[in-house]
């Protein structure tokens, strides 16, 4: 079994956003606009793979990343997201917006995410870093772990120091090695 780890997601999301731009602004020394993303053209559409689903996101977001309001993103604009959605994480709906085609990989990764978002989301702030999916990894494993063997007891240690049920003296099952009291006397 593999332990949960957001950072397959997370690298995939950024590295998606910052390809994606960089093959639309190609010939874009100043930016891209509203149209650029929502129409490439058939060449970058190709060299997208025909999957839109970053681009949508940049689109869908266009007036909050667009910070001096010029009516263009550029590459500034989209390193500033980067380094926010990799310090602050994603909300929910961003892993919906950029999980719509597959974009971000295993769709058991995101499935688990987006299942348990409520429990990853450790601050309550509404947004899932790479560190929280990790944990709650960790903790998922801790518990199944403590459901498949139980917590140990101690009268659950019997095998080595005899049965509490009994009258007898508890011993262990090294105690045969070692030679008795009596054993000395005689």
């Amino acid at each position: 079994m593999s332990r949960l780890n957001g950072n397959g997601l997370f690298s995939t999301a950024l590295y998606g956003l910052t390809n994606t731009y960089s093959i639309l602004a190609q010939n874009s020394k100043n930016g891209l606009t509203y149209e650029d993303l929502t129409n490439p053209s058939a060449e970058k559409l190709q060299q997208l793979g025909y999957n839109t689903t970053f681009s949508s996101y940049l689109a869908q977001n266009f007036s909050a990343l667009d910070e001096d309001g010029d009516g263009k993103i550029n590459a500034s604009d989209v390193s500033n997201l980067t380094s926010k959605l990799s310090s602050q994480g994603l909300s929910y709906n961003e892993i919906v917006q950029l999980c719509s085609s597959g974009a971000l990989g295993s769709s058991s990764l995101t499935n688990t995410v987006l299942n348990y978002f409520d429990q990853i989301d450790k601050n309550n702030d509404g947004r899932i870093t790479s560190s929280e999916i990790q944990a709650f990894g960790i903790e998922s494993e801790v518990e199944k772990a403590k459901t498949e063997y139980g917590t140990p007891r101690t009268s659950d240690m019997t095998v080595f120091y005899g049965s509490s049920d009994s009258d007898e003296e508890a011993t262990s099952l090294l105690d045969s090695r070692y030679p008795d009291e009596d054993d000395k006397n005689t």
